[in-house]
């Protein structure tokens, strides 16, 4: 008598898993995002630094400025507004260094109230009088079209 897991039919639950040979382009995707997580461990230590100083709670209570040049530039700014879900900060926003002496990365709390769907600390939080609580974000999700993402 054959166990369940021998029986006919039941190899279609296998997972079937890929390697990256397989996956037209995944090496180069493989790549962005081990750069990605390295550059997120970056900022991560620096917001912990904020948060040991008792200025920011959690990290989307924080803004990232960050100033780059050549391909880090590029490749940070490849990923746009999506760059902030990437931190998991409320705002991220990349410049153009003039030189590699100037590049850098700045956190600073938020100077906007938090939303209270989301977390994330925004201006327009309270923008809809229908919404009083929440961002226009969240209000995109929740009432509308949902909000553009392409990235993360």
């Amino acid at each position: 008598m054959r166990g369940r897991c021998s029986s006919p039919g039941r190899n279609h639950l296998r997972p079937h898993v890929l390697s990256p040979s397989e996956v037209p382009g995944a090496v180069t995707l493989l790549e962005k995002w081990r750069k990605l997580r390295e550059f997120r461990s970056e900022v991560q230590k620096l917001l912990e630094n904020h948060r040991a100083a008792g200025e920011i709670g959690a990290s989307l209570q924080a803004e990232v400025e960050i100033a780059a040049n050549g391909e880090k530039l590029k490749f940070l700014q490849s990923l746009g507004d999506d760059l902030r879900f990437v931190l998991i900060t409320s705002r991220a926003t990349v410049s153009a260094a003039g030189s590699d002496a100037q590049s850098a990365i700045r956190a600073l709390p938020s100077p906007h109230p938090k939303c209270e769907r989301c977390w994330h600390w925004r201006a327009d939080v309270g923008a809809d009088p229908k919404h009083p609580g929440i961002c226009g974000r969240c209000v995109l999700n929740l009432c509308g079209t949902g909000e553009p993402r392409q990235f993360a």
